[in-house]
């Protein structure tokens, strides 16, 4: 069947789940610590032992014989682990989904499992991104990404999709992460700065996960009100990255004549595709940039990254080296001005920001800016 479909000319395979290909015999149960209702299995059923010999099968068989990608799909993996499935000298695959960065959860209580509404601290997270861009610098190879299928929208989880900062932390989380080293990927909608949507009801849902909890969390186990589960499902909700993609401002945003089994987001009157592509200004035109940059310049896609400032807890900032040239990476997460020098001067070249003028050390609320350094 792999065969089959690169015949027909497709690029690549994003392998769903493949950690789990090789799991123990006899059913053993799962540690459970923090006496969830439910434990989480993973640890127990992922990489199995022999997870990387089914990989080079596959690569020796299929892969290696076609001019295309393979992306593995690896919830829980470890570094180590990226390491030998994407090490080329293994022949196995290209690069690994990882989900550390997307689950991080302040959530301090283990039988709402994922459930929770609090903000991700932004330490925990360029903790996160720094451990994977320093892991895999020399073996293997990241993927880069915000948003999939069963993760929140971006704009809503780790910016601001109020009215007035939407677009800006939409282009700042942009920049972000395409400058880092890796192959970036961009989940529909992501490029428009599209938001959680918001539901109001739990009848409005269809993701299984999202019904299911609420029914064993409020209805069954009563441990959560309704109104503060619902809070939860509008922060973490997978549905939120599947509603209607948000094409115009004609009926269902133009993705359909007829009924779309999901609610389209009602933001889809300012939120869509037609008024962003003729806009320079739009987070649309702004991801264009960041794509044609990483085409352009070898320093963005092959150099070396160093965290700067770890602890600080509003701008996260880093510097990629290649070949002696050197770029610095400015991103202020917040909502604030506020004030950071890392030695940036009028010598230096703004590459790309997402404001129309530079102050220099003064960062803007979610401005997010990009210097190669003299």
């Amino acid at each position: 069947m792999m065969r089959w479909w690169l015949d027909k000319g497709i690029d690549g395979f994003r392998m769903d789940s493949v950690s789990l290909l090789d799991k123990p015999d006899g059913y053993p149960d799962a540690p459970n610590p923090g006496h969830a209702l439910y434990a989480d299995a993973q640890s127990t059923v992922a990489d199995g032992k022999r997870l990387g010999d089914y990989f080079k099968e596959m690569n020796k068989e299929v892969l290696s014989k076609y001019d295309m990608v393979s992306i593995g799909e690896m919830d829980g993996s470890k570094i180590e682990d990226a390491k030998e499935y994407t090490d080329r000298d293994n022949h196995e695959l290209d690069m690994i989904f990882q989900f550390e960065h997307v689950t991080l959860s302040p959530n301090k209580d283990p039988r709402f499992g994922k459930w929770n509404d609090e903000p991700v601290k932004l330490t925990d997270l360029k903790a996160s991104l720094s451990k994977w861009q320093t892991g895999l610098n020399k073996t293997g190879w990241n993927s880069l990404y915000w948003n999939n299928h069963d993760q929140p929208r971006a704009v809503s989880r780790f910016g601001n999709d109020s009215t007035d900062y939407r677009a800006l932390s939409a282009k700042m989380l942009g920049l972000t992460l395409h400058m880092m080293k890796g192959t970036p990927y961009i989940y529909q909608g992501e490029e428009l700065g599209m938001t959680n949507c918001h539901y109001t009801a739990i009848s409005q849902y269809q993701d299984l996960e999202s019904v299911n909890a609420y029914n064993e969390l409020v209805r069954k186990e009563k441990i959560i009100d309704k109104n503060t589960m619902m809070k939860y499902l509008e922060t973490m909700s997978r549905d939120n990255a599947r509603t209607p993609m948000q094409w115009d401002t004609s009926e269902n945003a133009g993705f359909s004549k007829g009924t779309p089994w999901m609610a389209v987001n009602p933001n889809y009157r300012t939120i869509n595709a037609a008024s962003q592509v003729a806009d320079p200004h739009s987070v649309f035109a702004f991801y264009q940039k960041l794509i044609k940059l990483r085409h352009t310049s070898d320093l963005v896609v092959y150099g070396d990254y160093k965290e700067l400032d770890p602890d600080d807890s509003q701008v996260f900032a880093y510097l990629r080296e290649y070949q002696g040239q050197k770029m610095l990476v400015i991103s202020n997460f917040t909502a604030d001005t506020v004030n950071r020098d890392y030695g940036q001067t009028r010598d230096d070249q703004l590459v790309i920001s997402n404001y129309q003028d530079d102050q220099l050390t003064e960062l803007r609320p979610y401005e997010a800016k990009t210097y190669l350094l003299s």
